[in-house]
């Protein structure tokens, strides 16, 4: 595909941001690492190391809003042809975009600063210059104009930079660029494909090259394994990310409540935990038992593959009257859950009539209240690991003839429900 001479003109302009300017330090990383050894590639399936870069996103603080279309920055000469998804950040993919695949238009920017090491192919990244750079003055000003935001207004407390680090990697046969969390999101379509071929770039040094010292922009913490493959699941909530703030600004508090869940009465609910650990399958299986009001609600085979996750979940009604209430979560066979006991506040929205007025009532000083909005939860879906046996036949010699023997195992395949 031949590049317009036009799209040449502005990313030649935007290039020119990143000329020498005095440099200072400005803004606060949010950003740690890990990472580990990579195994062995095929001719097929294989990353260079060196072959990554970084997605930028401007988000604002206050309603964790992608305010600028995102960039991505590398050293490398990635050619516009390579297979992708898109300028698509990490929020926007948590807010519940999904995979666009296209082939071709990629744009990427080479700074003249050049990026420090982003992923590690031995688990020596070097996150205090990852820091630097990313707090850098010169650096934050070429990245205002490259996203077309005023350096001032970038750096006023309102907004943050939200950093990924990309790979641009071979596989099956095909040169792709993916952030660690669309890396995570096509393996779950691939039904583990991705993740059984190259699980130490895409499931290890990627999505831990950057993570969260402290939670911010609805993101936690990682406490998790520094040096180990991550599943899916963490890879989306946690990891393959970081985040600059300005005007020294804290980070945003959590939210901090005494339950898990609120439950309005006699209503059919659906109670649901994570299962991981290990790998689950019919000779290994996994069952989760609910104790719930005096009551045990079994879930029996619970299957998810080695280094993954699955959901265990039951559906009941709640009480009729308001209470609160203490699940506990209780694991058979191997495995451990994301939370083994959930508090619940059980409500009656009937217990909060509106006043009944007089005629003759006064209050001059009534003002309309706004409208309180809460997050309702009335849909979900999820993937569902099954599995199925891989057969391996193999030939036994002896003295007088032999024998075959299947020698296989249990694979697992996600379908979504």
């Amino acid at each position: 595909m031949k590049r317009k001479i036009s799209f040449l003109l502005v990313l030649s302009l935007l290039c020119s941001l990143l000329f020498a300017v005095p440099a200072y330090a400005v803004g606060e990383g949010n950003i740690d690492g890990g990472g580990g050894g990579m195994g062995q590639g095929t001719s097929q399936n294989f990353w260079n190391s060196g072959n990554e870069g970084v997605r930028v996103t401007v988000v604002r603080v206050s309603d964790h809003a992608v305010v600028t279309t995102p960039i991505d920055l590398t050293n490398k000469s990635i050619s516009n042809g390579i297979y992708h998804f898109g300028k698509v950040s990490k929020l926007q993919y948590s807010s519940g975009a999904g995979l666009s695949p296209v082939q071709g238009g990629y744009v990427r920017v080479n700074p003249a600063q050049a990026l420090p090491k982003i992923i590690s192919s031995n688990g020596s990244s070097n996150i205090a210059a990852i820091k630097s750079y990313f707090t850098d003055e010169q650096v934050i000003r070429s990245i205002a104009g490259l996203t077309g935001m005023d350096f001032d207004v970038l750096i006023n407390g309102e907004y943050r930079l939200l950093i990924e680090p990309i790979a641009y990697y071979t596989f099956q046969g095909v040169f792709i660029a993916t952030t660690a969390t669309e890396a995570a999101m096509y393996d779950e379509i691939l039904s583990g494909g991705l993740r059984r071929r190259m699980v130490s770039l895409t499931h290890k040094n990627l999505p831990l090259a950057m993570f969260l010292e402290t939670a911010d922009l609805g993101y936690p913490a990682w406490g998790g394994s520094r040096t180990t493959a991550a599943s899916n699941a963490d890879i989306k909530s946690s990891l393959g990310l970081g985040i600059v703030r300005f005007n020294e600004m804290p980070p945003e508090a959590p939210e901090i409540s005494t339950y898990d869940y609120e439950y309005r009465t006699n209503t059919e609910v659906i109670t649901a935990v994570d299962v991981s650990g290990g790998q689950s399958d019919p000779d290994n299986p996994v069952s989760v038992t609910f104790h719930v009001g005096g009551r045990s609600y079994t879930v029996n085979n619970v299957y998810y593959p080695s280094g993954d996750s699955q959901l265990a979940w039951i559906r009941w009604t709640t009480p009729d009257t308001p209470q609160t209430m203490t699940i506990t979560v209780s694991v058979h066979g191997g495995g451990t859950v994301s939370d083994g006991t959930i508090q619940v506040n059980i409500v009656d929205l009937d217990e909060n009539p509106p006043p009944d007025p007089n005629a003759d009532d006064r209050n001059d000083s009534f003002t309309t209240p706004s409208i309180p909005s809460t997050a309702q939860v009335t849909s979900a879906s999820w993937g569902v690991w099954r599995p199925w046996w891989r057969a391996n036949w193999v030939w036994h010699s002896r003295r007088n003839g032999g024998y075959w023997c299947d020698h296989g195992w249990w694979e697992c395949a996600a379908t979504r429900c």
